[in-house]
């Protein structure tokens, strides 16, 4: 998921947080406006700084419509949290901590609501509640009032044992906090990886001979091989792919009739398949004084002339250090973008 763009709109009023505890929740049919395109708004913000998302809740996203209409009505900004505690008890509804954020702006309807969420990120009061962990549930809507201003509210829940959502980006729950989670996104936008389980990516996870050879073979988009190269793989999931990848002559397997595929990649292996599957140029400048020697040599001087890396240190490539998930969706990124 991309960055917010730059935060620059000013606040409208601060915002208050409340605590007290009532009975438990109860779920009510939904009656709001753009109640979801606010928390998604929203979610975006708290992935960012890697808290976990919220969820839009039928009935306080139906309060807060409720709260838009009389800011609208009333055609000014303002706190009423007596109401809020009031609406949640009639709806029976168990809370631990309550918030509110208004705003008002007169921006199309194209770029309302994140205009509305601009500019409570930019101010501190309202941010507080917007980025705070504890909330689990929320409800959001706006009211053009007489005045031909939008009046905006959102209503922020902690409710009663609920669990906080797990982070996600890009569709996975693990990589939030990694360095390569723009690379990962990437990859999973190309359709080049869909994670090692249905939401989970294993940044930090090894790459096998296997894995790498769907990651290259969809990269690259290469056809379905005429034969089957390699007898070690008939189990493997990878099966396909690593026949496209032979006879594309991007590998020539670990051994005679045998690829591996269960075995790790390690860095050097990683630099001959990428610049065989990219058919980099030769270059006649040493980059690496860790590598001379390695039958990987000329493909990992071949990786740094092309800009796909720059090594593991200071004129070092570490060619026997093995790959994980997160830095290959880094290397691939950079080959293939």
């Amino acid at each position: 998921m991309p960055s917010p763009s730059p935060r620059r709109f000013a606040p409208a009023l601060a915002a208050l947080v409340m605590a007290a505890a009532l009975a438990p929740a109860v779920p009510q049919p939904a009656a709001a406006r753009d109640g979801a395109a606010f928390v998604t708004e929203v979610n975006s913000y708290r992935a960012d700084v890697g808290v976990p998302p919220v969820k839009l809740h039928s009935v306080i996203d139906r309060i807060a419509v409720e709260r838009g209409n009389q800011l609208a009505a009333d055609r000014q900004l303002g706190h009423d949290f007596d109401y809020l505690k009031r609406r949640l008890a009639e709806e029976d509804i168990c809370w631990q901590k309550l918030g509110e954020i208004v705003a008002w702006n007169t921006a199309s309807e194209s770029e309302r609501i994140e205009r509305f969420v601009r500019q409570w990120y930019n101010s501190d009061p309202h941010r507080a509640i917007m980025l705070d962990a504890a909330y689990t549930h929320v409800g959001g809507s706006w009211k053009t009032g007489s005045d031909g201003r939008h009046y905006a509210v959102m209503v922020f829940v902690k409710i009663c044992g609920a669990a906080a959502q797990p982070v996600t980006y890009g569709g996975f729950t693990d990589i939030a906090d990694s360095k390569f989670r723009d690379d990962i996104v990437w990859l999973v936008e190309h359709g080049i990886t869909t994670g090692c389980t249905a939401t989970t990516f294993c940044p930090d996870g090894l790459v096998r001979r296997g894995a790498m050879a769907s990651f290259l073979a969809r990269a690259t988009g290469l056809p379905s091989a005429s034969r089957d190269y390699f007898s070690d793989d008939s189990t493997s999931v990878h099966e396909g792919n690593i026949n496209r990848i032979a006879e594309a002559r991007i590998t020539r397997g670990c051994e005679t009739k045998r690829f591996c595929p269960k075995s790790d990649v390690t860095r050097g292996q990683m630099a001959s398949f990428l610049a065989r599957a990219l058919s980099l140029p030769a270059t006649s400048r040493d980059y690496f004084n860790d590598d001379d020697g390695t039958a990987h040599e000329d493909a990992i001087n071949r990786l740094a002339a092309a800009g796909i890396t720059t090594g593991c240190a200071e004129k070092r490539f570490c060619p026997k250090r093995d790959v994980t998930r997160g830095q290959m969706a880094a290397f691939i990124h950079r080959a293939y973008d």
